[in-house]
């Protein structure tokens, strides 16, 4: 059933109908041409014969009956008219007729005719002839003049080309058949091939390719096609596999600390002073556990779908402004100064509040996170053309230039063990860049090792606004 449905065969079976019928309209074609060629050869014979006959009749008009009627024999005999006519008088009398079209009986055309030539097929006793009529006039008398062709060996010829068409018809068939699946064969052969290599691609050898054809036509497009796709699929597995390598990594570790400081705490007595202290550890390490769940089940909706987003207008001057208050908490544990430049005027943008917010929130995190005691942060909104910039702006450690590339990548971090006690599970910044580009914005970062960090979020506005006065929030 495979090999009935195949291209091949499909293929094959569309050649063989198409020709079939091509070759049939142009057998039939041939052969009502011949026909009508041989027609028109015979009719340019008869309509010849006419004037011979129309000069024979005006050279001896003034002839008897019986005298003409010896001369018409005589010249029938010498082939005027071709041997084969007869001749009515005006009232349709019959003046003469051949002795061979005598003994045939064909039937006359006495009826009006005209000047103009009329042609007819006669058949009688099964012989076939080809007839013309036409009036003519000799020294003042009208006559009517019917000459006549046998068709036999006409007929013969047009017999042997039907037989020819009849004999060729199906070898040329089968032969233009067996050439076109042979065409199709070798055509689909790369296909094969094609195949043959996509086969060989796994889940555990997704690095194999395509062999591209020589020819670049259509089906080295097609190879080419899915060789990119295999490269997005093989750098999207191995993403994926280093996702869930660093996922497990992050999650192992607090828990092997909750682990270990329950065990801790269980193996003897233990002042309270102890199982307080350990209780503070497995409480920090399950408040991390559970934000980095978070983040990982926030990564996998958006990674299944981008409509997790319930948009609406934004004021992004309220936003940042409610943003305020726990920035000058998570500012004044770590004893840094944080500042907000905020315009009076609303500045809207078309959003989801709750996922801007915490977009927000990554950022501000972040630089407090990365600054030292004493050092500042500044949190600045400002309308541009037709877009709003968020910038934030700390003091801290910086970023290598050679890192810069590789902090939004998931679970990156310049320094793990640093980040781990700070709190940090590596993926705020690949969640923040998401979020500002499934608002058709975009995030990005300047910086230097020691010298701090910039990040500044461009988000399309709803509309323009002057910049105004700012409001400064020590």
């Amino acid at each position: 059933m495979r090999q009935v449905t195949s291209i091949r065969f499909r293929l094959a079976l569309w050649y063989f109908v198409s020709l079939t019928a091509v070759l049939a309209i142009v057998a039939v074609g041939s052969w009502f041409a011949m026909r009508a060629s041989v027609y028109h050869a015979i009719d340019e014979v008869l309509r010849q014969r006419i004037p011979g006959v129309q000069e024979f009749m005006a050279a001896h008009a003034g002839m008897n009956a019986q005298e003409l009627d010896e001369e018409l024999n005589e010249s029938s005999n010498l082939a005027v008219g071709g041997g084969l006519f007869r001749i009515y008088d005006a009232q349709g009398r019959l003046i003469y007729e051949s002795a061979r079209l005598a003994d045939e009986h064909l039937a006359p055309r006495l009826g009006s005719i005209g000047n103009d030539v009329h042609f007819w097929n006669e058949n009688p006793r099964g012989a076939s002839f080809r007839l013309a009529v036409q009036q003519i006039n000799a020294r003042g008398k009208a006559f009517k003049v019917e000459v006549a062709e046998p068709l036999g060996s006409y007929n013969q010829a047009l017999h042997r080309f039907e037989e020819l068409l009849w004999r060729w018809f199906p070898v040329l068939l089968a032969l233009s058949t067996f050439g076109g699946y042979w065409i199709s064969n070798r055509a689909l052969l790369p296909v094969d091939r094609i195949t043959r290599d996509a086969r060989a691609v796994s889940a555990s050898n997704l690095s194999a390719r395509l062999a591209l054809p020589r020819a670049k036509d259509e089906l080295f497009r097609l190879s080419e096609t899915l060789n990119q796709m295999l490269d997005r699929i093989e750098s999207a597995f191995g993403r994926v596999r280093q996702f869930t390598a660093d996922a497990s990594h992050e999650l192992r570790a607090p828990l092997t600390l909750i682990h270990t400081a329950a065990e801790f705490s269980l193996r003897r007595n233990r002042s309270r002073e102890e199982l307080v202290e350990a209780m503070r550890k497995i409480l920090r390490e399950s408040q991390r556990t559970t934000k980095l769940v978070d983040n990982l089940l926030f990564l996998a909706r958006a990674d299944a779908s981008s409509s997790i987003f319930e948009p609406g207008i934004v004021n992004l001057t309220a936003l940042l402004a409610d943003l305020q208050d726990e920035a000058l908490t998570l500012a004044e544990g770590r004893q840094i100064s944080i500042s907000f430049a905020l315009p009076r005027a609303a500045l809207e943008v078309s959003g989801d509040e709750a996922s801007l917010g915490r977009l927000f929130l990554i950022l501000v995190d972040n630089a407090i996170k990365y600054t030292m005691t004493g050092g500042a942060v500044f949190v600045e909104l400002r309308p541009l053309a037709g877009a709003a910039e968020i910038v934030v702006r700390d003091t801290g450690i910086g970023i290598a230039r050679a890192d810069l590339p590789l902090i939004f990548d998931r679970f990156w971090r310049a320094d793990k063990v640093r980040s781990r006690e700070m709190g940090g599970t590596g993926l705020g910044l690949s969640i923040g860049r998401w979020i500002a580009e499934q608002h058709s914005g975009s995030l990005e970062v300047e910086s230097e090792l020691g010298a701090g960090s910039t990040f500044r979020v461009r988000l399309p506005r709803l509309e323009s606004v002057e910049a105004g006065e700012l409001l400064n929030v020590q």
